[in-house]
């Protein structure tokens, strides 16, 4: 709090201060040797300083009282400076002074990594257990201390820790290679891996491997495609949700700009981000700028209706403030992020969905790609495909993939289901990885491109 105090005496127009403390331990293990082990712990601060339309930013992990003004003054130093690609205008927030900390049975740090190692292991001695499977898996934990301070007069301090787990499974059978992957994380202590079920995640991956090995190349063309709610996520986050992040937005970045008020789908499609899912992965009551967050309906029955936003795209383009300012760590300034995505779900049973279609393909979960949020294109691949005849799910497909263009298939999802499935993940944007969730229901598109080898 001294350091805000100090630079009020720096003719700022804003400054704030952020601390963070974090452990963590990260475990992966290969074929039932434990290939590394890293436990950590460490501590710093950023500091975020804005006069005359200019942001400065710096961030030091030296503590003692000398280093933290050194700090502050490179900071000053660059909210002085002469640069400027536009002017900064930030929204007013709400001042607060909140303590939050999530509950937990078994703190994190407290667990020996030895335990920690015998719970990964167990999973990884499952998948094994399939004949011609091999393993790789992750278990990551994450405890941090968070105090976020600004000259508004906002004080929170934050305690927060997760857990994350993934596992992928490879065959090989027949020349051909296949590889499955399973993964679960949560908000929560070390007693959230009870929820997990690690040895049937584990094994179920492995079958799903050695089951691809036998299944046929898809087919390419372009065809009516149902897809899972993992694999709906994967559409919501990387094709649509990072389209309306307001820093994209103004940066031209986006197939999304100008459209607010537009209809960009069909009256199926209804996307939303929202923090306040308790234990989600992607959930926190405040953002990394103090502002408290909320559930953010972005598109609505086919509508634009919003952008993701942060204090300074919400001031540049008259937004309300939405609480998506997100920061990996201290060594970053906070940037516009996601935080759960997914479509919303509708009233249709999945045979709904299927009825009706001649020929087509069923598609489950995610397998990566590529997205041009500014070219408004995507391409994902799945985990597993399925022949679709006459409205029935048949033979299995494998190495599935299918792109488009994002408003164009967006118009054409014709049927949402009412079931919901998650998918936890890491997202990369600016150098930082954050922490979110995506999702949604089985969706129905009646054309989309897709391709196997």
């Amino acid at each position: 709090m001294w350091l805000v105090d100090k630079g009020s005496e720096m003719d700022l127009d804003f400054l704030e201060v952020r601390y963070q403390r974090f452990s963590s331990t990260k475990i992966e293990m290969r074929d039932g040797k434990v290939f590394s082990a890293t436990p950590g712990e460490e501590e710093g601060v950023a500091i975020r300083s804005l006069r005359n339309g200019v942001w400065g930013f710096s961030t030091t992990s030296d503590l003692d009282k000398k280093s933290l003004l050194q700090a502050l003054k490179y900071s000053v130093k660059g909210a002085k400076s002469k640069r400027k690609k536009r002017e900064v205008k930030l929204a007013p927030a709400p001042v607060v002074e909140d303590e939050v900390r999530i509950k937990v049975r078994e703190e994190l740090d407290e667990v020996p990594i030895e335990d920690k190692i015998s719970w990964l292991r167990r999973g990884d001695e499952e998948a094994r257990s399939v004949d011609g499977v091999k393993a790789t898996s992750t278990y990551w934990d994450y405890k941090e201390k968070k105090v976020v301070v600004n000259s508004d007069g906002t004080f929170l301090k934050i305690e927060n820790s997760w857990i994350f787990f993934d596992i992928w499974a490879y065959a090989t059978k027949n020349g051909v290679m296949q590889s499955y992957r399973e993964r679960f994380a949560t908000l929560g202590g070390f007693e959230s891996t009870e929820k997990i079920g690690i040895e049937e995640r584990c094994r179920k991956a492995a079958k799903k491997a050695l089951e691809l090995t036998e299944a046929k190349p898809a087919p390419g063309g372009r065809f009516p495609v149902v897809i899972d709610g993992v694999l709906s996520g994967l559409l919501a986050h990387e094709a649509v949700g990072h389209a309306t992040e307001a820093d994209s937005v103004l940066r031209g970045l986006s197939v999304l700009k100008g459209k607010i008020g537009e209809k960009i789908g069909s009256e199926h499609v209804t996307l939303i981000d929202d923090a306040t899912l308790g234990e989600m992965f992607g959930s926190d009551k405040y953002d990394d700028e103090g502002v408290q967050s909320k559930r953010k309906v972005l598109i609505k029955n086919g509508v634009l209706k919003s952008y993701l936003t942060n204090r300074e795209t919400s001031g540049e383009l008259g937004l309300p403030l939405t609480g998506n300012a997100r920061a990996q760590d201290y060594r970053h300034p906070p940037l516009v992020r996601m935080t759960n995505t997914f479509f919303k779900p509708g009233d249709m049973d999945l045979d709904e969905l299927l009825e009706g279609i001649k020929r087509g393909i069923y598609a489950k979960g995610g397998r990566g790609g590529q997205v041009s949020p500014a070219e408004g294109v995507f391409q994902f691949g799945a985990q597993e495909a399925y022949v679709i005849e006459k409205g029935e799910i048949g033979e299995r497909l494998r190495d599935f993939s299918m792109s488009g263009f994002i408003l164009e298939t967006l118009k054409k999802v014709s049927g949402v289901s009412k079931d919901f499935d998650v998918y936890p993940s890491f997202c990369g944007k600016g150098g930082q990885w954050m922490r979110n969730t995506t999702g949604g229901p089985h969706l129905r598109i009646e054309e989309i491109t897709v391709g196997g080898k």
